[in-house]
Order: structure tokens, then C-alpha cells, then sequence
């Protein structure tokens, strides 16, 4: 019953989409000279109600409703369940916008550690980000493609020994199941049947027998990660360098304000960073966060304490 009432208003969601997607059909069947838009309205309804219940399956999963999981799961018969595709890039954007944090902070700690100017700051930190945004971005690039090149080299190879040694190969994958606690009998009996489709074969045994998740079709998804490790190194790097900036003008006898609002609006940053990481992780959203800025600040930290070190140090402050 709570499952019914907690879900009842995606169920009338979908009861209007598909609703206004018969209507639409039946107008665009008609030879209206509009047809062409209202396919076009239908297709973005079509992903609206996928995207509805996904959101409602992922919710039903992070409060353990198993009942309201069986009732969106049900309301998934026509039009199936799509899980996030976009979580494959969380990596670039953590790890890029992580790392120019980390670097942008580091330039302006490091220089107002060692007492330099602020055209210092300028000059090394804009040098530095963009340098290291285009090397993380093209070395992202290459990674991605090389270790593309490489599994797709071992599916070949996998498919080729299944095409030339059926049998060793469905013996191999009994004994693995085997080992997971299937009956012989057992393992045979849907191996065999499995067998019958080559390329889902060929790529599960990549999956269980080497450990490697076949390749999708985007051949496009080394140039999109390199692209969106660039950009986000970029987007979150420039939060240091420019808050500082922006507060070039201000001074202080005691304290270095801005340096003190540089470090608050990078620990923000990170924080802001580490919750996003959260929407495709288990942890809550402030735990994520706090993580990702207490790493980061400990990093920031460790390179202004370095550099204010040896400004102390080297004779004369020639650093």
C-alpha cells in the first residue's frame, strides 16, 4: 500500500505520457505537415518517462523499499528500465576537476607561501593550469583509446579461439562456473545454451575469464572523456586563481584576506565536487563532500608548508 501511494504519481505520469504519445502518434499518421515536431515531442516524452523511472528506481534502492522496487520494476514491462549511462564519466570529472583544484591552489599557496607578487600568481597559475588541463586531457585521451585498442585485441582473440576450439573454451567456462557453485550438469546445461549466440558468449567470457568489460559502441568515448577531463580541470581550477584575483586590490597588516577567501571558496569547491561524486556512489552527500575537501585542503596544505619552508630557508629569500 505504501509502495502504491509513494509511486502513485509516476504511474499517473506515465498514464499521461502515454497518453499524449498515442495522441501524437495518431496526429503524425494523419499527414499533418507538423508530424515531423510531434515525433520529435514524442522521442523527448519517451525519455522523460525512462528517466522517471530510473530516478524512482534508485530511490526505491537507497531507502531499501523492496516493495516500491517490485512496483517500479513492474511499470518497466513496455518500456525498460535504463540505468545511468552518464556515470561513466564521473571519473574524468572527479579526478580532473580534483586534480586542478589541487594544482590551481597549490600555485597560489606555494607563490604567497614563498612571498612573491601577485603577477606571480598570475602568470604561474594561468601557466600552470592550462598545461596541465591540456596534458591530463590528452593523456585521459590516449589512455582511454590505448586500453580500448587493447580489449578490443583480446575479445578477437577470445573469439577467434571460440571459433576454432568451441569445445575447449565452453570446458574453461564450466570450470569457472564450477567454481562459483554451479552442478556440472548445471553449468553445461546454460553454457551450451549460451553458446548458441556468439557474440554475447564471446563477451561474457571476456567478463569471467580475464576480467574485462567488453567495449560499447562509442567509438567517440576516448575523444568525450579527454574532453571532459580538460573541462573540468579547467572549471574547478580556476576557482583559486580567480577568487584571488578578484580580491587583488584588498590588503591587510595582519593577514592575507585574499588568500583567506581564496582557501574558503577552494575548500567550497571541493566540498561542492565531492557531493556531486555522491550522486553515483552509496555515500551520502556531505560525507562525500567533506572526504573530497579534507584530501584536497591536506594537499593544498602540505605545498604552502613546503614552500613557505624553503623561503625561510634558502639565503636571502633567492627562491
Amino acid at each position: 500500500k505504501m509502495a502504491s501511494i509513494k509511486y502513485g504519481s509516476l504511474e499517473n505520469e506515465e498514464q499521461v505520457a502515454e497518453k499524449s504519445l498515442r495522441k501524437e502518434t495518431s496526429l503524425g499518421k494523419s499527414g499533418d505537415s507538423s508530424s515531423s515536431a510531434l515525433l520529435g515531442q514524442r522521442d523527448e516524452l519517451e525519455v522523460d518517462l525512462e528517466e522517471g523511472r530510473a530516478n524512482a528506481a534508485r530511490r526505491a534502492y537507497d531507502e531499501k523499499d523492496s516493495a516500491s522496487s517490485r512496483a517500479v520494476h513492474d511499470s518497466t514491462a513496455v518500456a525498460p528500465e535504463k540505468h545511468q549511462g552518464e556515470g561513466g564519466y564521473v571519473k574524468c570529472v572527479v579526478f580532473g576537476g580534483l586534480d586542478g583544484i589541487i594544482t590551481a591552489f597549490a600555485s597560489v599557496s606555494s607563490v604567497v607561501g614563498a612571498d612573491y607578487t601577485t603577477g606571480v600568481i598570475f602568470v604561474m597559475g594561468f601557466a600552470s593550469l592550462f598545461a596541465n588541463a591540456i596534458s591530463m586531457g590528452v593523456g585521459e585521451l590516449l589512455s582511454e583509446a590505448a586500453e580500448r585498442q587493447w580489449v578490443l585485441k583480446e575479445r578477437k582473440r577470445e573469439e577467434w579461439e571460440f571459433e576454432h576450439a568451441p569445445e575447449a573454451e565452453l570446458k574453461e567456462m564450466i570450470d569457472l562456473y564450477k567454481e562459483k557453485g554451479f552442478s556440472q550438469q548445471e553449468a553445461e546445461t546454460v553454457l551450451r545454451i549460451m553458446a548458441k549466440y556468439k557474440d554475447f558468449f564471446v563477451d561474457h567470457m571476456l567478463v569471467q575469464e580475464l576480467g574485462i568489460m567488453p567495449p560499447d559502441g562509442d567509438m567517440s568515448a576516448p575523444i568525450k572523456n579527454g574532453l571532459i577531463m580538460f573541462g573540468s580541470f579547467i572549471g574547478f581550477g580556476l576557482v583559486p586563481l580567480i577568487t584571488y584575483l578578484a580580491m587583488s586590490q584588498v590588503h591587510s597588516e595582519n593577514f592575507d584576506p585574499r588568500f583567506l577567501v581564496a582557501c574558503i571558496f577552494t575548500v567550497l569547491a571541493l566540498f561542492l565536487l565531492g557531493a556531486m561524486k555522491s550522486k553515483f556512489s552509496n555515500q551520502s552527500w556531505w560525507l562525500s563532500g567533506l572526504i573530497v575537501a579534507i584530501n584536497g585542503s591536506i594537499a593544498a596544505a602540505i605545498g604552502f608548508g613546503i614552500s613557505y619552508g624553503l623561503e625561510k630557508i634558502v639565503p636571502g629569500g633567492s627562491c
